[in-house]
């Protein structure tokens, strides 16, 4: 490479270790005059600048300039690949131009990279989103930005008596109220009846552990703490189900259809089953509100003891604090 005037101006500052490059550009153009590209940039800033012509001939001139006009860079008559670094002086706009003279065609090609010198600046916006030209003032902000989704169980649950009819002296009829999280994916329940209730709990603690040995299930990431967590997941865990001893039937329903079923009026329901001991449902609707699980049991004497577990499986917003360029 020959650089017959050089003007480089490179204060290079400590990195941490866990810094990492983070790409700005990759472009590849004709090159015909002039030509610039314009980033924002943070102080402290270590940019990595690359540019290849990709036909051998020369470029005739680079400049890296902070605007408007304080020259960081700049290099004539490049005839090999350009590597360069740069230690940015302060956040704002950075102006990456070229210059070609005559009338052979020439392809070039740059990458721009950028370290950011601490986590303030990690999630920087380096697109600039106007003509700094026409509008050259500018102001640095903060904005709050999602960077992706955590994956979280979060479970609910309660034990709800069912009365007997009692010759038809009482209701046998009652309700588990719950509120769906924020941010509900999906969710899996299990309803059981009295004794079924542990039985179906030890029989599915030996299948989820059965599932994680082999290696069958994946986890996404998440540890399950309960094989109906690990079914709320979407894992391949066999839940158990029975319609052997007490049983009870339940429909999952809003308010106004919890009313109608303890009323044994018509009433619409997202799901309903009759005589069941232990049953175990995932669901995909619905996924926001406060919802019911009517009960009703067909006893005549004795009062039935109802068990719901719920698991909820959410993906919870991850919020970081990104810095850009407002116009003005």
């Amino acid at each position: 490479m020959r650089l017959f005037y050089v003007v480089c101006w490179c204060l290079m500052g400590t990195l941490t270790s866990s810094a990492q490059k983070i790409k700005v550009a990759d472009q590849t153009y004709r090159m015909e005059g002039e030509s610039e590209y314009i980033y924002a940039f943070a102080e402290g800033d270590q940019v990595q600048l690359m540019v290849q012509e990709l036909s051998g001939k020369q470029i005739k001139g680079i400049e890296f300039i902070q605007y408007p006009d304080y020259v960081i860079y700049k290099g004539y008559q490049l005839d090999s690949v350009l590597n360069q670094a740069f230690s940015i002086p302060a956040t704002g706009v950075y102006i990456l131009k070229f210059k070609e003279t005559g009338l052979s065609k020439k392809i070039c090609r740059f990458t721009l990279h950028r370290t950011p010198a601490s986590s303030a600046t990690a999630r920087f916006e380096t697109r600039i989103g106007w003509d700094i030209h026409l509008f050259p003032n500018y102001s640095v902000r903060k904005r709050s930005v999602e960077t992706g989704k955590r994956t979280e169980i979060v479970s609910l649950g309660g034990q709800v008596t069912v009365s007997a009819s009692k010759f038809y002296t009482k209701k046998p009829v009652n309700a588990y109220q719950f509120t769906l999280p924020p941010h509900t994916k999906q969710w899996a329940y299990r309803i059981s009846v009295g004794q079924a209730t542990q039985e179906a709990r030890n029989a599915d603690s030996r299948k989820l552990a059965s599932a994680l040995q082999t290696g069958s299930v994946k986890l996404m990431g998440v540890q399950p703490q309960t094989a109906l967590a690990a079914f709320a997941l979407g894992m391949a865990v066999d839940l158990t189900q029975s319609r052997s001893g007490e049983d009870v039937e339940y429909a999952l329903t809003d308010w106004d259809n919890w009313q109608k079923f303890s009323k044994n009026e018509p009433y619409d329901a997202h799901i309903q089953q009759a005589s069941v001991s232990v049953d175990a449902q995932r669901r995909y609707t619905p996924l926001e509100g406060t919802l019911f699980f009517a009960l009703r049991s067909d006893n005549w004497m004795d009062d039935i003891s109802i068990q719901v577990d719920i698991e909820v499986v959410t993906e919870v917003p991850v919020m970081e604090m990104e810095v850009y360029l407002e116009k003005g």
